[in-house]
């Protein structure tokens, strides 16, 4: 479990709190796809969605 934890909680908190500070900063959308996430870049499916999920997580606290 603390290895799903690590991968899947803490990975979302930790990419909210980016999106939080690019917020913050007045980032747009388009920006947002591209914050640091390189603490997960070892992933399996990393590449694949990364933006994806950076695109969601602005979406939704755009409007938080």
């Amino acid at each position: 479990m603390d290895q799903v934890r690590r991968f899947t909680k803490d990975y979302l908190v930790y990419l909210r709190s980016k999106i939080w500070e690019h917020l913050e900063n007045g980032g747009d959308v388009a920006d947002a796809y591209y914050v640091d996430q390189t603490p997960y870049a070892h992933l399996d499916t990393f590449d694949e969605l990364a933006t994806k999920n950076a695109g969601r997580i602005y979406e939704q606290m755009a409007f938080e």
